[in-house]
């Protein structure tokens, strides 16, 4: 870790790392996926750990493609930091509450050794160039379209990976460790108690040092379920049952991940869909809270040709407003996600679209 990756001069940031052992770690060859569990879709992570490999918390979050800097600071990476050295100087009397930051051992060892990535033509040590290298994101555990060609089970934590707590209506403060600046009304985190200044301290038992520790218990959590929480409230210790309905995950948004592309481009055979204003959703007669997405733009000819359906059969400009008559879904990550869980290669499924304004339907064989 240097003060290139910092982002800029930060004296307290440059004591503190002198405190550590810093190992930067610049390709995904050889990459222990056991051991390093976290959102492989980050520009930027740092897992913060004894030289026994146990996990004393991780650093590093992100919620879109916009902007990926919105939620880290060198704020709260310097309060990370300081908390993995408490939990060092209580080590090893913690070592059983830090068993849960370590993950199950993963199918595959290493990334080159994902059948989906072995062989290609980056799967080598890096070169120094941006093609010769196995990128973090190569590594996805588990790999989506490999359990779905296999018709294996599809759970939504493989499509909403690592979400943010605002999901559930606490949103943090990225300058903290885990401080809460507000509580939406009505949300699970208001029913569970949270209020805006909590400090969240442990969640399942798990001692909390940073945004990126609360994502990874809720996105190890089971749904239906509950996360338990210990919170300091003005120095006073307060615990709070933070419930997890089926379903929850689907409040957020992964189509700014990479797999939206491929689920795109295989199953509608198109680019990114523009979510239509409320306003001109009036004007086609679509309720202010019903799907309407519209077709902008195809893949390139390269990609056309492996699945042409899709751009055969939609047009630019037809805006989706349901799928097999589904009036449920609502969003562009909804409809992707309903043709990837639910439809199996070779089913079909029927789109209704309006083309011209008028409704028109549009059959699409899944491959």
């Amino acid at each position: 870790m240097d003060r290139q990756v910092a982002g800029r001069e930060d004296k307290e940031l440059a004591d503190l790392l002198e405190k550590f052992v810093c190992v930067r770690i610049i390709q995904g060859w050889g990459m222990d996926l056991s051991l390093f569990q976290f959102d492989y879709e980050l520009t930027w992570a740092v897992f913060l750990m004894n030289a026994d490999k146990t996990l004393y918390g991780r650093y590093g979050s992100r919620s879109d493609h916009k902007n990926t800097s919105k939620d880290i600071s060198i704020e709260g990476l310097r309060k990370a930091l300081e908390g993995a050295l408490e939990l060092h100087a209580a080590y090893p009397g913690n070592k059983k509450e830090l068993a849960g930051k370590a993950g199950p051992k993963q199918p595959f060892p290493t990334p080159e050794s994902i059948p989906e990535v072995r062989g290609k033509p980056f799967a080598k040590p890096a070169d120094g160039t941006r093609g010769g290298c196995i990128h973090c994101h190569n590594a996805i555990q588990p790999d989506p379209w490999s359990l779905r060609n296999s018709r294996q089970p599809l759970p939504d934590k493989v499509l909403w990976q690592y979400p943010m707590p605002d999901k559930l209506g606490f949103s943090l403060d990225p300058k903290e460790r885990a401080s809460v600046v507000s509580v939406a009304p009505g949300s699970p985190a208001e029913k569970a108690g949270l209020k805006a200044g909590d400090v969240v301290k442990r969640m399942e038992g798990q001692p909390i040092i940073s945004i990126a520790d609360i994502q990874w218990v809720l996105h190890t959590a089971k749904e239906p379920g509950a996360v338990k929480m210990e919170l300091d409230r003005s120095g006073q210790k307060q615990e709070a049952t933070l419930a997890l309905a089926a379903g929850w995950r689907h409040a957020d948004d992964f189509t700014w991940r990479l797999i939206s592309w491929s689920m795109r481009h295989k199953l509608l055979g198109t680019e990114p869909l523009e979510v239509v204003p409320v306003e001109e959703k009036k004007t086609m007669g679509v309720p202010d809270a019903a799907m309407a997405i519209r077709v902008q733009r195809f893949p390139p000819d390269w990609v056309k040709e492996k699945n042409p359906q899709g751009a055969q059969k939609l047009k630019q400009g037809d805006v989706i407003i349901d799928v097999d008559g589904n009036r449920k879904l609502t969003t562009e990550a909804e409809l992707l996600a309903y043709l990837f869980q639910k439809k199996q290669p070779g089913q079909t499924a029927t789109l209704t679209v309006l083309r011209g304004g008028k409704p028109q339907q549009v059959p699409l064989t899944i491959p």
